[in-house]
């Protein structure tokens, strides 16, 4: 289904306090009962909903890949954010229309990319869920598709998760003694560890994209081999009709609202309610960002 053929019915929508996937049981099958035509879209919320993530094959450029993969094999840093800026096989893979139009029908909502990372080897990173990086009223409307750039070995430090965790509570700093990022994953470990909920490791073949939710509790294994790599890249989406902010950086002071970029379509993205405007040094400094065309490294 194109996307201009279901705006009309997902702004009858735009109020919805969650992804359908995402609503209490009997809403959630109301829709999905309305959604009978879509077969292949049913089975895909029903498995979302469940497991909080999805594996698919998109058919992405073998040019991109291969150039993508020359990209971030020559990184030196742990990570390169947003190399879309300087890079135009890894905006490609980014703003891929297959990814974006099953993501859009897959919400309800336009999909856009706003943020891309790239990863020469294994993160190692610590347990944790997007939704305290990126969050977005209503709730939910964010995802992240992870695409493996080689064939992605065991021992390389591969992405780990916690099948089902997305429907654990949302994490905030309010929720955290001291409110940093050292307890926040603390906190996760132990909340996580608490459900039982076994952990997995993704299986990913070059070209495939994992999809999870925002709220999906994933990090990176140990790496066992460090002569290997782990190319990778991780294209973060948010939902059009939200608004946006970081809980991360929010505290006592107020929200820290967001003004994404969506990279596809070359411009800022206003939030659905115009009083969640973000402050005038975080919109200058994103704008330079995107001026300079200056990625940053970790």
């Amino acid at each position: 289904m194109a996307i201009r053929k279901m705006a009309g019915d997902r702004m009858s929508r735009e109020s919805a306090a969650a992804p359908w996937f995402d609503l209490p049981d009997a809403d959630y099958q109301q829709r999905a009962s309305a959604l009978s035509n879509r077969p292949d879209l049913v089975e895909a919320g029903a498995e979302y909903r469940q497991s909080g993530y999805l594996i698919r094959d998109f058919g992405f450029s073998e040019d991109d890949l291969a150039e993508a993969a020359a990209y971030t094999k020559a990184i030196t840093t742990i990570r390169v954010q947003d190399a879309w800026l300087i890079n135009k096989s890894i905006k490609r893979l980014a703003v891929n229309k297959r990814v974006t139009e099953f993501l859009s029908e897959l919400y309800e909502r336009e999909a856009f990319a706003f943020q891309t990372l790239n990863f020469p080897r294994g993160s190692q990173q610590g347990v944790h869920s997007d939704t305290y990086h990126f969050n977005s009223i209503p709730v939910g409307f964010m995802c992240g598709v992870w695409i493996a750039l080689e064939d992605i070995h065991p021992d390389s430090g591969p992405l780990q998760y916690y099948p089902g965790s997305h429907r654990l509570p949302v994490f905030a700093n309010k929720d955290l003694p001291g409110g940093d990022m050292n307890v926040y994953v603390q906190h996760v470990e132990s909340a996580v560890g608490g459900t039982g909920i076994a952990r997995e490791t993704a299986k990913i073949t070059r070209g495939q994209a994992f999809i999870w939710a925002a709220n999906l509790f994933h990090g990176g294994a140990p790496i066992a081999d460090p002569a290997r790599t782990r190319l990778s890249q991780v294209t973060h989406y948010y939902f059009r009709g939200c608004s946006y902010f970081t809980p991360l950086a929010t505290g006592q002071d107020g929200t820290f609202w967001r003004e994404p970029y969506d990279i596809g379509a070359g411009r800022f993205v206003a939030n659905a309610d115009r009083s969640h405007r973000p402050g005038l040094k975080y919109r200058l400094g994103e704008r330079l960002k995107v001026w300079s065309k200056r990625p940053h490294s970790v």
